[in-house]
Formats: structure tokens, sequence, C-alpha cells
């Protein structure tokens, strides 16, 4: 899990997603990006080497103008080196974001987030509406979106989301690696 948070309300996303990740057998690294206006909290700065360690990716950010944070889409930017030799490519990705206003144009950035995404050649995992939870907290399809709170406290079915979230995209990795491959033409 690699976010950028300000408030508090993606950094909190990023613990259950990584908490659910972790209920369903993974080994998570839960890394941060940092500038001026974040605080540090208890993640780590994030690396290259995270993401080429992991087999899945979640990538999280406030909105900022139906965009991707200028801290988190500066460390994409350096993700060249990776993206280039193909290290990225297969890996399963989804994106997790908030805004101050329920209309803060969560589903923009969130579709701004996967085209990086695209480049990398990744598989993109939308949340869709796959958990009661996602419905409850008057989610997107696109990814995992909150409207945050000044203090960045999660509701708890907010909390439930996320942990779903993560669990997920465990769930779908490992089914993946398992299952034989057909194909019809």
């Amino acid at each position: 899990m690699v976010y950028y948070s300000v408030t508090g309300t993606v950094s909190a996303l990023a613990t259950h997603i990584a908490e659910g990740a972790a209920d369903a057998g993974a080994q998570v690294r839960l890394r941060s990006v940092h500038d001026q206006n974040s605080p540090t909290g208890d993640a780590e700065d994030a690396t290259l080497d995270d993401l080429d360690w992991a087999d899945v990716i979640a990538l999280g950010t406030p909105a900022r103008f139906g965009n991707v944070a200028s801290p988190l889409k500066g460390f994409l930017d350096s993700t060249s080196p990776l993206a280039l030799h193909g290290r990225l490519a297969d890996k399963l990705v989804t994106g997790f974001t908030s805004a101050s206003l329920p209309n803060g144009g969560q589903e923009a950035t969130l579709l701004a987030l996967y085209q990086t995404m695209c480049h990398w050649g990744s598989v993109i995992v939308p949340t869709g509406y796959t958990h009661p939870s996602l419905r409850k907290i008057g989610g997107n399809p696109y990814g995992l979106s909150v409207t945050g709170r000044e203090n960045g406290t999660l509701s708890g079915h907010e909390a439930e989301a996320a942990r779903f979230v993560g669990h997920r995209l465990v769930t779908l990795a490992a089914r993946r690696s398992l299952e034989p491959v057909t194909a019809e033409s």
C-alpha cells in the first residue's frame, strides 16, 4: 500500500486495506509519500523497491481538483525504470481516495490514477459494488472512496469497506495464480 495523506483519512484507509490484505494471508508493506503538508506517521517512505516487491498494489491519494495529489503523482512519475522493464506489468492494482465533499472529484481522481496503471500494464481491480459496505458508504464502482472528515476518522462501514478491498486484492491474486488458463476465440 502506497499513499499520500494530509488529514489522515487516506492514511486510515491504507491501514485498513493493509489489515484486510494481512487477514487474507499477505505480507504487507504500508508505505507513504511525504511532503511538508503531510504528517510523517508510522509508515516508512515509499520506494520503487516496494512496488517491485509487491504482487498487488493499492495506491491512495486525496482528491485534488479531481486529480492525483502532486506528491503521489511525483512518486508515480519516478516509476519509469520499473515500468520500462515490465516490472509493474500484470500486477493487480487498485486505487483509493477521499475528498472533503461527497462530490469532490473522487471518481475523476481514481480514473486519473488508473492512467498510470494502464501505462504500467497492470491489471486494474475496481471495487464495483462487490460488497455491501461499498454501497453503505455511498461508494462508486471505480475504487474505494470516502468523504473525509477533518479529524481523519473513518466510520465503521468505511473501515469495513477498506478491509474488504485489501482482502479482495489478495484473494484475487491467489486465485489468479492457481487457476488454469483457458481461452476461446
